[in-house]
């Protein structure tokens, strides 16, 4: 099950002590994140370089198959590591098993370093997306344990943040870098992200549930900025106690009630994993990530008078704003009107860039407009980031009830893994059949559809307290 520390105020404290360590703690499993985001942002700069002539492969120039199987293959290696670190994270506590994720990351660098073919890559990659799939799985467990839901949408916000942000540090070594240079730099990151998070202590609730008792109080001052015995409130007392009973009674009801199929047949629970599998499919059928991983390839079909390379890193540093806009609001304003804006947003930059390219096809003169494809992919990918991008992995544990959470946060995040596939194999060879405007209006007729299930179907989620036992109930 996923598991959501109580919100309480720690009154003797500083507001800054008593979140300090909690945005401490983000920032330093995110660091793993920010390796993977350069992962995703390698290939874009990279392909150009494969795809040539002058390619170290001994398999000779990257054809478009290929390179959408590089592109793709990634989804794979998701699909086994959401489960896979979300069991080890589950089991062993979450600090280890997210320690556990530079394993992969290692790996995947080390391929490209040493790889001498295709396949190769393709390994690589599958290992890349091993790391990323626990990423996704085990950061937002870890981060619902130690935040204060006041601050669980900024902290929750953070992952994307520094995903997009390593797509940016990807883009730019890639771009600047020899390409045996950009591994070599990137190998750094696994081995720092091990070091940031070896003093951190172990959520605790996963020091609860391992019956350790005195740790886990422990852990819960560290995360609530209180340094003493005699620093404990009434409210922090209170938040350890309740905290102790969620355990408890998840322990009864394992013991007593296992999780079965009639707990999926529940409305609650349908509701849940509807919008949770939804929410994850519009986070890649809005073609945010294949526009990122293909960008240089896109910018060189669109005809902008701007390097692909240079469009690239515009783009990713667009995405890296538009992400920080939602991590401000997303515990102010709230996540449905976050999610409508960007929906909507995305949807017509998505089809203002298809209308471009339509035009240019078909011999129109668009001399003055050669900026507009950059603006309209800007656009589309700055408002992607404010709430499609980030947000339905804050909202995916707010909408499950508490029994299925866990199991059901898997199956999400599973459904992330098996679209990406399908958008990164299909996106290249879409844009050869149907060229680069009818790939931007089927991305943009999706966020059109979308827009009405989001008005109708999913609820605000806001301030929700996800340790109440009808919680989650309510949320639906």
């Amino acid at each position: 099950m996923v598991h959501h520390p109580v919100s309480a105020a720690v009154a003797e404290n500083s507001p800054f002590k008593s979140v300090c360590n909690q945005f401490l703690g983000a920032i330093a499993v995110n660091i793993i994140t920010l390796g993977h985001g350069a992962a995703l942002g390698w290939v874009s700069p990279s392909l150009p370089y494969l795809q040539s002539n002058g390619t170290h492969l001994t398999t000779g120039p990257v054809t478009i198959e290929q390179a959408s199987w590089i592109g793709s293959t990634i989804c794979f290696g998701g699909l086994i590591g959401a489960p896979t670190f979300g069991l080890l994270a589950d089991r062993f506590g979450k600090r280890l098993g997210l320690q556990l994720i530079a394993v992969p990351q290692l790996a995947f660098w080390l391929c490209i370093l040493l790889g001498t073919n295709v396949y190769h890559l393709y390994v690589g990659r599958v290992l890349a997306g091993c790391g990323g799939g626990g990423i996704l799985r085990a950061i937002p467990l870890y981060i619902a344990d130690i935040a204060d839901c006041k601050l669980r949408g900024m902290l929750g916000s953070m992952l994307v943040i520094t995903l997009n942000g390593g797509i940016l540090v990807g883009f730019i070594l890639g771009n600047y870098l020899e390409y045996f240079t950009v591994p070599a730099v990137m190998l750094a990151f696994p081995v720092l992200f091990v070091g940031a998070t070896c003093p951190l202590p172990e959520t605790p609730y996963s020091l609860l549930k391992q019956n350790r008792i005195e740790k886990a109080e422990r852990s819960l001052m560290f995360y609530r900025g209180i340094r003493g015995h005699f620093q404990k409130s009434p409210e922090f007392c209170r938040e350890l106690e309740q905290l102790k009973k969620v355990v408890q009674v998840e322990k009864n009801s394992h013991a007593e009630n296992a999780l079965g199929w009639k707990d999926f047949c529940t409305k609650p629970a349908q509701k849940g994993l509807c919008i949770g599998i939804f929410l994850m499919l519009l986070n890649q059928f809005s073609g945010a990530l294949a526009i990122i991983t293909y960008s240089a390839t896109i910018f060189q079909e669109s005809g902008s008078d701007l390097t692909p390379n240079v469009s690239s890193i515009i783009v990713a540093l667009i995405q890296l704003i538009g992400t920080g806009v939602s991590f401000a609001l997303v515990d102010n304003i709230g996540r449905k009107i976050l999610m409508l804006i960007s929906t909507i947003g995305t949807a017509a930059g998505l089809f203002s860039m298809g209308l471009f390219s339509y035009l240019q096809q078909n011999g129109y003169d668009l001399s003055q407009l050669q900026s507009l494809p950059i603006v309209s992919l800007s656009f589309t990918i700055l408002l992607s980031s404010v709430g499609i991008l980030p947000l339905p992995f804050v909202i995916l544990a707010e909408v499950l009830p508490q029994k299925i959470r866990n199991v059901g946060s898997t199956i999400s995040i599973s459904m992330v893994s098996s679209s990406a596939f399908i958008v990164l194999k299909l996106f290249p060879i879409m844009m050869d059949q149907i060229k680069l405007f009818g790939t931007m209006w089927v991305l943009s007729s999706i966020c059109f559809l979308a827009v009405f299930f989001l008005l109708f179907v999913v609820p605000e989620t806001k301030g929700k307290n996800l340790n109440t036992a009808d919680a989650a109930d309510e949320a639906t």
